[in-house]
């Protein structure tokens, strides 16, 4: 067998400067234990701004931390525990953002898909992920799942995020919240330490499945940490920095970036293909992540 030159990166100091200033990503254990830091550190700065979401809505920090753990306590209330996967098919908002943190903080993983991903797409995803629960964007697209007995059986419940719920069995994000708000929902790390926490998974990305089925491929905290340690190599935006996300939240380069934008405490605003060159003049980000094709 051949042998293989071990690759070596001596960071500039700029990198060393930028990498020191991630030091409060370091000890953390799992993602969602972000918010706690970034509440008591930059509470009233704009977190992140959805002008077009279906439901617009805009929070600080302070506010999206505590709706974060008041998502999270619903989930528990609701029978969601650590381990449990959680299937979450929806677009870019707020309350994405919010499902997916929450669900971290009650232990859970989510398994995630855009809404507009084919039917079967994701009645395979729900199966194959084996979840306990499911969280739609709205009415149209849990209509549209129609899942067979079978499969709508081994589901807690679902969580509709838009509008009102229309099915019996299926919550509105408002019960969701109003399920929280008495409850706290407990540390799924009590007891452990950090490195213990970050090795659990956080969530699942299915391929597109082009060559067969869709492959579930799990990350784990640490996984998603890292990137939100390391990218600030590429580009280290100061807190209140505005910050435009187009692409899909789910999606895993969008997803890491958001999560690392978070961290440095930056503005982000949702815009979508058809707003993006209004928004571009009137957010005036400082960095975007993009794809060479939305060009």
């Amino acid at each position: 067998m051949g042998s293989f030159a071990q690759a070596s990166w001596q960071p500039t100091p700029w990198e060393l400067k930028s990498l020191a200033r991630q030091q409060h990503v370091q000890g953390l254990g799992r993602v969602d234990q972000l918010w706690p830091w970034l509440e008591q550190r930059h509470g009233a700065l704009m977190a992140v701004d959805a002008p077009h979401a279906t439901h617009p809505e805009h929070f600080t920090y302070a506010e999206l931390s505590q709706r974060i753990s008041t998502a999270a306590a619903g989930f528990r209330s609701l029978g969601i525990r650590e381990g449990d996967v959680v299937g979450l098919f929806a677009e870019n908002s707020p309350r994405w953002l919010m499902a997916d943190q929450g669900l971290m903080r009650a232990g859970a993983a989510d398994a995630v898909r855009g809404a507009s991903a084919p039917v079967e797409e994701l009645r395979y995803i729900l199966e194959d992920a084996k979840a306990v629960a499911l969280v739609v964007q709205n009415a149209d697209l849990w209509q549209r799942l129609q899942l067979p007995a079978q499969l709508r059986s081994q589901l807690r419940f679902v969580l509709q995020l838009e509008g009102d719920a229309v099915d019996q069995g299926v919550i509105s994000w408002a019960d969701l919240l109003a399920a929280g708000v008495t409850q706290q929902a407990p540390d799924p790390d009590a007891g452990r330490d950090a490195a213990s926490a970050a090795s659990t998974t956080a969530t699942i990305l299915y391929t597109s499945g082009t060559t067969g089925q869709p492959k579930g491929v799990p990350l784990s905290h640490a996984n998603l940490l890292h990137q939100m340690r390391s990218l600030s190599c590429v580009a280290r935006p100061e807190p209140g920095a505005p910050v435009l996300s187009v692409l899909p939240i789910w999606h895993a380069y969008e997803r890491s970036a958001e999560y690392y934008f978070f961290s440095c405490a930056c503005a982000q605003s949702y815009t979508t293909i058809k707003q993006l060159k209004r928004d571009l003049p009137r957010v005036k980000p400082v960095v975007m992540v993009t794809v060479p094709r939305l060009w």
